[in-house]
């Protein structure tokens, strides 16, 4: 038995609900409230990582604070 076009079920259209401002609205306020959280975790996340014992480390713990600063040419 061959199956022809005549066979086939006719598509059903499901009509998909219009765009409406509101639902604009609400998705880009979820997207925001995301990108909120993974921004200030990562913030969170880098300040912790910095380690307070090396804020004052003794190469510059012991240099006066008028000293000049060493420049060093560069040649480009």
């Amino acid at each position: 038995m061959a199956i022809g076009a005549d066979d086939a079920q006719p598509v059903q259209h499901d009509s998909l609900p219009p765009v409406t401002l509101g639902w604009f609205l609400k998705r880009t306020l979820v997207g925001i409230a995301i990108l909120m959280v993974a921004m200030g975790s990562l913030a969170w996340l880098t300040y912790a990582s910095i380690d307070p014992d090396l804020d004052a480390s003794p190469a510059t713990a012991n240099m006066p604070l008028d000293a000049p600063a060493r420049l060093i040419p560069i040649d480009l």
